[in-house]
C-alpha cells in the first residue's frame, strides 16, 4: 500500500476494469456483435467451433408457459414461528381481541389452518394449497409431490421418507398415489407424443424426405434377459431427437389376483373390466421384447408419424433386423436396409482378439512362445487396435474402399519391422499418424527404429479377425459412420427416473420413458408443458431453475465437443487402463467365482 495514503475504508473497494480484450483475442476483421456474450453465459454467436448435439436440440426461446405474479410459488416454513409472528400481530377485525391459529391435516400434505377470535369466537380458515380437478377437491401439493418425487426416481415409501426427515405431514395414501400416478402417465404421454410428431417433422425436413434412417435399440428395466419391463426406442439420425417409444411388460399384478378357473361367466365379467387396465402387453421371453417392440414402432410409423424407416441403425446384438424385414411394414416391395452402428462393429475387435487370446492360451504359436506376454498380445495392445479400427471407420466414413484401406493400414504398421517396413496402406506426408512416413517425408528414415511392432507369429494369428472385419459387405453398413449413443443417452435417461434397483411396474416405467423423451428433445423447459397438463401453478422459481438446468447442459455439451475435451477424455481412459493392467498383472488373481 501506498504510505502516503490512508487506508482504505470499508465500503470503499475501487470498481474493476472491465476487460475489452487484448491483442491476442481482438481481431480486426470481427465485429462488435459477433462476439457479444449473452447475460446467462451461452455465447450468442451462430455456432461454436464443435456444436454440440444439446444446443441443435434445445431451443431456450420457446416457452408456452407465461410468467406469473411474484406471489406464485411454494414456501416451507416453521409452523411454531408462522404462527405465534401471527398471533402476535393480528387481531380480531370486530372486537379486535386476540387471536388463536391451529391447523388440521385434510389428506396428504393438504391442511386447513383456523384462525379464531378468543373473545367473539369468530373463526375464518383457509387451506394451504389450490384445488383441482372439475368438483375442486383435489389438492395441488398432493399432485406436485408427487410429480416431483417421480422425476427424480422415488415412489410413496421415498416420498414418505422424505416428509419424516423434513418434518411435514405423511403423505398420500397407497390408493390416492396410485390415482395420481396414472394422472402422471397421461400428462407426461400427451406431452411427449406431441414432442415426438414434431421430432418426425423436424427429420422430414432435414432430409427433405419421409423416407428416413433411424435408430433404434432396447433396453430392459432389471439386468439380464429376465426382465419383466422392457423399452423400445426410436430416434432421429439427422436431429438426434425421440421419434418414438414403446414399453412392454410381460407381467401384471391385477391378472394374478384371479384365483378361480378361468373359465365361465364369472371369468368373463372379470376379465372383461381387467382387461381396460390391464398392464401386460407382451407374451413371450424378455429377449423378444426388443424384436416385437421395434416391429410395432416400424408398423405404425406412417400412420401415426407420417414416415418411414427405411434405413434402420442397430447393434447386431439381437434378431431385430430380421423380424422387422420379416413383417414387411411397408409393404413386400419396399426393402429396408441394415445400418451398423461403429460403435458396436469397434466393440467387435477388442471382443474377437480377446476370445483368440483365450482360446490359445498357452499353447505356443510357431515362433514357440505364447500369444500373450511382454511384447506380444496383451489387453493393452487389444484396446489399441480397437481404438484404430473404429478410427479407421470414423475417418474414412464417406468411401468403402478407403476405409477397408485404413484397417489394412493398421495391420500392416503393427507388423512392420527395421527389415520389412510394411507402411504402403499408411498415409504420406509430414502429418501422416504414421512415424516411418514422416521419416520418410523428412528423409531420416535410414535411422528410423520401429518400437512397437507385433511378431510375425502373433500377427499371423489374428489376420483372419482382420480379414473378417474389413469385409466391403460389413465396412458398406458401416458408411455414413452411424452410432446409437443417442439411444444409450436416452436409456441412461430412463434409467435414472425408473432406477432398475427398485420394483415397478409399467405404468411407473412409462411415466419415466415419457419424462426422459420430453427432456431429451426439449430440455428441462419441457417438463414445464407436463406441469401445465396436470394444472400445477408454474412460478418464475419453476421456469428459472429449469432453463438454468438447460444452460448447464448446453454449455457442458459445447465443452465436452470440442476436439481437446475428446482426447483428454481419451488420455484419461488409456491412462486408467493402463494403471488397471499393471495393477491387475502385480496383484494377480484376487477374485473368482468360486475360484477359492
Amino acid at each position: 500500500m501506498n504510505p502516503f495514503t490512508g487506508k482504505r475504508k470499508s465500503g470503499q473497494r475501487p470498481k474493476k476494469r472491465r476487460f475489452n480484450g487484448n491483442q491476442h483475442c481482438k481481431s480486426g476483421n470481427v465485429s462488435q456483435e459477433s462476439s457479444h456474450v449473452s447475460p446467462k453465459g451461452i455465447s450468442s454467436t451462430s455456432e461454436p467451433v464443435q456444436t454440440s448435439t444439446s444446443r441443435r436440440k434445445l431451443d431456450l426461446k420457446s416457452s408456452s408457459v407465461p410468467f406469473t405474479s411474484t406471489f406464485e410459488g411454494n414456501i416451507i416454513f416453521d409452523k411454531a414461528l408462522l404462527f405465534s409472528f401471527l398471533e402476535d400481530n393480528l387481531c380480531c377485525k370486530v372486537c379486535t381481541g386476540r387471536v388463536s391459529i391451529s391447523d388440521k391435516r385434510v389428506a396428504g400434505l393438504s391442511s386447513l389452518m383456523s384462525i379464531e377470535c378468543n373473545a367473539c369466537k369468530i373463526q375464518v380458515s383457509t387451506r394451504n394449497s389450490k384445488l383441482l380437478g372439475p368438483k375442486k377437491n383435489i389438492p395441488e401439493i398432493n399432485r406436485r409431490i408427487t410429480y416431483a418425487m417421480r422425476s427424480v426416481g422415488q415412489g410413496l415409501e421415498g416420498m414418505k421418507t422424505f416428509c419424516g426427515i423434513m418434518d411435514l405431514y405423511p403423505p398420500v395414501s397407497q390408493n390416492s398415489y396410485e390415482l395420481i400416478c396414472r394422472r402422471v402417465n397421461a400428462a407426461s404421454k400427451n406431452v411427449a407424443i406431441q414432442s415426438m410428431k414434431k421430432a418426425a417433422d423436424e427429420e422430414v425436413v432435414a432430409v427433405n424426405s419421409t423416407d428416413i434412417t433411424v435408430s433404434g435399440d432396447g433396453t430392459w428395466k432389471t439386468r439380464g434377459h429376465t426382465s419383466q419391463i422392457g423399452v423400445c426406442t426410436v430416434i432421429g439420425a439427422d436431429t438426434g431427437k425421440v421419434i418414438d417409444v414403446e414399453v412392454l411388460s410381460k407381467a401384471c399384478k391385477g391378472c394374478s389376483r384371479w384365483k378361480g378357473p378361468r373359465v365361465g361367466s364369472a371369468f368373463k365379467k372379470w376379465h372383461a373390466r381387467h382387461s381396460q387396465v390391464c398392464t401386460k402387453n407382451h407374451i413371450g421371453s424378455s429377449g423378444k421384447m426388443e424384436g416385437d417392440g421395434m416391429v410395432k414402432l416400424f408398423q405404425r410409423s406412417e400412420s401415426e408419424r407420417g414416415v418411414r424407416y427405411l434405413n434402420y441403425i442397430g447393434d447386431g446384438d439381437s434378431s431385430t433386423f430380421l423380424s422387422i424385414s420379416a413383417c414387411h411394414p411397408y409393404g413386400e416391395n419396399v426393402p429396408l436396409s441394415k445400418v451398423e452402428c461403429v460403435g458396436h462393429v469397434q466393440k467387435r475387435m477388442g471382443s474377437r482378439l480377446r476370445k483368440l487370446k483365450k482360446k490359445y492360451g498357452s499353447k505356443k504359436l510357431y515362433d514357440n512362445k505364447t500369444i500373450s506376454g511382454k511384447g506380444r498380445l496383451t489387453d493393452n495392445i487389444i484396446d489399441q487396435l480397437s481404438v484404430f479400427y473404429g478410427n479407421a471407420i470414423r475417418q474414412h466414413s464417406n468411401s468403402v474402399k478407403d476405409m477397408r484401406n485404413a484397417v489394412w493400414a493398421i495391420y500392416f504398421h503393427m507388423r512392420s519391422t527395421d527389415n520389412e517396413p510394411l507402411h504402403s496402406f499408411c498415409p504420406d506426408g509430414e502429418t501422416s499418424w504414421c512415424k516411418y512416413n514422416q521419416a520418410v517425408s523428412k528423409g531420416t528414415a535410414e535411422t528410423f527404429h520401429h518400437k512397437n511392432s507385433l511378431p510375425p507369429a502373433v500377427m499371423d494369428a489374428i489376420k483372419p479377425i482382420f480379414n473378417s472385419l474389413s469385409h466391403p459387405e460389413l465396412l458398406n453398413r458401416c458408411l455414413g459412420a452411424y452410432t446409437q449413443n443417442t439411444n444409450e443417452s436416452l436409456n441412461s435417461v430412463i434409467w435414472q427416473i425408473c432406477p432398475k434397483i427398485s420394483g415397478s411396474g409399467r405404468r411407473i416405467a412409462e411415466i419415466a420413458v415419457y419424462e426422459s423423451v420430453v427432456r431429451f428433445n426439449e430440455g428441462r423447459l419441457g417438463r414445464l408443458d407436463i406441469m401445465k397438463e396436470l394444472e400445477l401453478c408454474i412460478s418464475n422459481n419453476a421456469i428459472s431453475s429449469h432453463k438454468k438446468a438447460d444452460i448447464r447442459r448446453i454449455k457442458q455439451g459445447d465443452r465436452r465437443a470440442q476436439q481437446n475435451t475428446i482426447e483428454k477424455r481419451r488420455e484419461r481412459r488409456r491412462a486408467k487402463a493402463l494403471v488397471d493392467s499393471k495393477l491387475s498383472k502385480k496383484e494377480g488373481l484376487t477374485y473368482e467365482a468360486g475360484g477359492f
